[in-house]
């Protein structure tokens, strides 16, 4: 009676799994159509942010930029001068006109926040690192004047910085136990995922500001 039970179990399992198999094979998967297209530089690009269908921004090394705003049919790059050594390794845009760059190098003093205000036509160094044994890995913003800056630890403590008007940056390393980022995708306004700020320390649970408006309890 247990085998014919096992077996009758097994069958609808098997099943189950053949149709899922197949859903989820090279052939029955969706493939999106990708047109290659001319990003106006020869420079490798490694980060990306799009403001919406028309407007997209990329970044990468030798000081490199480019930006699109009529939904790739043509992009206008660029070199942000005084950083054609570094790396561009985040980036985070609003319209054609306001996005900021996240650099790396070799100096400590190589990772830098520029933001332009006009289309990358100049470039304003907001932040410039201190701290000999920073990292930062990327930033997030969650409106056009409020973001933070994330590294990764030193001692045990998050060498953080936070701006709340987008033009001068805080050091919050004193002020979070621990910052978590997860960047936001916005495609036409459409949300992905939801970036967390920081952890609030008189909270119990710890609680969270996140991009949504929202306050996520998280479990460490």
């Amino acid at each position: 009676m247990l085998k014919q039970s096992l077996t009758a179990l097994f069958i609808p399992a098997l099943a189950c799994a053949t149709v899922i198999a197949q859903e989820f094979s090279p052939t029955h998967l969706h493939q999106p159509t990708l047109t290659p297209q001319n990003s106006g530089t020869t420079n490798g690009l490694i980060a990306v942010w799009p403001v919406n269908p028309q407007v997209v921004w990329a970044c990468g090394r030798a000081g490199t930029f480019t930006v699109t705003t009529d939904g790739g049919q043509t992009w206008t790059a660029g070199v942000v001068p005084g950083a054609e050594a570094l790396q561009f390794r985040d980036v985070q845009a609003f319209s054609a006109d306001v996005a900021y760059l996240m650099s790396i190098g070799t100096n400590p003093t190589d990772f830098r926040v520029y933001k332009t205000v006009d289309g990358g036509a100049t470039w304003t160094i907001e932040f410039e690192n201190q701290n000999p044994s920073a990292f930062y890995d990327a930033f997030a913003f969650w409106t056009p004047n409020r973001g933070i800056l994330h590294s990764d630890s030193v001692n045990g403590v998050f060498p953080d910085f936070r701006t709340t008007d987008g033009t001068t940056w805080q050091d919050i390393s004193t002020h979070s136990r621990r910052v978590a980022l997860v960047c936001q995708h916005k495609v036409g306004g459409t949300p992905g995922f939801a970036r967390v700020d920081r952890i609030s320390q008189g909270s119990s649970p710890p609680a969270t500001e996140a991009t949504l408006g929202m306050r996520i309890t998280l479990p460490w």
